[in-house]
C-alpha cells in the first residue's frame, strides 16, 4: 500500500480498489492494538516460567532481531546518534519502564493492566508542560485530574485491591511518557529510526546482566511464545507508525482504545477475569480524559498553524 500526502488522496490496491487513507489508517490501528494485546497477553503467559527480567531481555534481544534488517538499509548515519547522554537515560528509563509493566501484566486482572495503560498519555501531558514548557490550559488540566481520578478508582485503594502490580503499572505509564518526551527530543537530533533502534539495543545489555543470578531455561512452548511475542510486537509498531502517518492523531488514537476491550476478552476467556464496575468506570474516566487532551492538542495544532502559538486550552 503506498503512503499519501493528501487529505483528498487515496490509496490504490495492486487490484485498483481506491480506499480512503483515513479508513486504512483507522484499519491498521485496530491490527496493532489487536497484535499489543496478544504481545500482553503473551508476558502473561511466559510469567510464570520466567522472571520478569528475563522476559524484558529476551523481548528486547527480538525487538532487535527485528530491527536490524531495517538498520541494514537505512543510510550509515543511522547508526549513530547524535545525543548518547539522553540514549542512555532513556534506554534506563525504558528497562525500568518495561519491567514494572510486565510484572504488572503477570500479576494483576488483563482489563485493569489495560486501562492504567492509557493513563501515560496523561502523564505525556504533565511531562510536556514541566519539561518542555508547553502550555496548558484549565480544561486540559481538568482532563488530566479526572483521568487521574480514573486511575484512583480504577486501584480502589483501602478495598484490597491496590497491589504491588497495580503501583507498577502505574510507575510504568509515568515512565513510559517520559521516554515518549525523551524520543521528543531526541527527534531534533536523531532520525526516528535511530531512536527506535537504540531503545533496545541499550536495554537488551543492562536486563541481561539483570538475569544472570535469576535465568532459567525456556521450554520450546516458551521460546515460541517469546517469537511469536517478537512479531506481534513488529507488527504492532509498523501498524502504529503506519496509521499515524496517514491520518491524524485525533483519528488514529481514539481507535487504540479498542485495545481495552482485547485484553478484557482474553482476560475472560483465558483467565476468567471479569470486570466489576469499578474497573469499566475508571476505564471511561481514563479514556475520555485522554480523548479529549489528544483532540484537543490537535485542534489547538491547527488552530495555531505555522509560526503560531495558540492559546492553552
Amino acid at each position: 500500500m503506498a503512503e499519501v500526502t493528501t487529505g483528498i488522496a487515496a490509496e490504490t490496491s495492486p487490484a485498483g480498489a481506491v480506499r480512503s487513507p483515513v479508513v486504512v489508517a483507522v484499519l491498521m490501528m485496530l491490527m496493532a492494538g489487536f497484535t499489543s494485546s496478544l504481545l500482553h497477553l503473551g508476558v502473561r503467559y511466559v510469567s510464570p516460567y520466567l522472571p520478569t527480567i528475563e522476559i524484558v531481555a529476551l523481548r528486547s534481544i527480538f525487538t532487535i532481531l527485528v530491527t536490524l534488517p531495517f538498520m541494514w538499509q537505512a543510510p550509515a548515519g543511522a547508526w549513530r546518534t547524535n545525543n548518547w547522554p539522553l540514549q542512555l537515560m532513556r534506554g534506563a528509563v525504558g528497562v525500568t519502564s518495561m519491567t514494572a509493566w510486565y510484572y504488572a501484566l503477570g500479576q494483576m486482572p488483563l482489563a485493569d493492566a489495560g486501562a492504567l495503560s492509557f493513563t501515560t498519555g496523561i502523564f505525556v501531558t504533565i511531562g510536556a508542560a514541566l519539561y518542555f514548557g508547553e502550555p496548558v490550559g484549565p480544561r486540559r488540566w481538568a482532563a488530566v485530574a479526572f483521568g487521574l481520578l480514573g486511575a484512583v478508582i480504577v486501584l480502589r485503594p483501602g478495598q484490597g485491591v491496590l497491589s504491588w502490580a497495580a503501583i507498577a503499572a502505574v510507575s510504568s505509564s509515568a515512565l513510559w511518557a517520559v521516554s515518549l518526551l525523551a524520543a521528543k527530543e531526541l527527534g531534533r537530533h536523531d532520525s526516528a529510526l535511530t531512536v527506535t533502534f537504540y531503545q533496545p539495543l541499550i536495554i537488551a545489555p543492562v536486563a541481561i546482566l539483570g538475569t544472570v543470578p535469576v535465568w532459567v531455561m525456556p521450554q520450546p512452548k516458551v521460546w515460541l511464545a517469546l517469537m511469536g511475542m517478537g512479531i506481534a510486537a513488529a507488527i504492532g509498531n509498523y501498524g502504529y507508525v503506519r496509521a499515524m502517518r496517514l491520518a491524524d492523531a485525533s483519528i488514529t488514537v481514539p481507535v487504540d482504545y479498542a485495545r481495552l476491550l482485547w485484553m478484557v476478552g482474553w482476560g475472560y476467556i483465558l483467565f476468567a477475569e471479569v470486570p466489576d464496575l469499578a474497573t469499566w468506570l475508571g476505564s471511561a474516566l481514563i479514556i475520555g480524559s485522554a480523548l479529549f487532551i489528544t483532540i484537543r492538542e490537535q485542534q489547538l495544532a491547527t488552530r495555531g498553524g505555522p509560526g503560531r502559538r495558540a492559546k492553552p486550552a
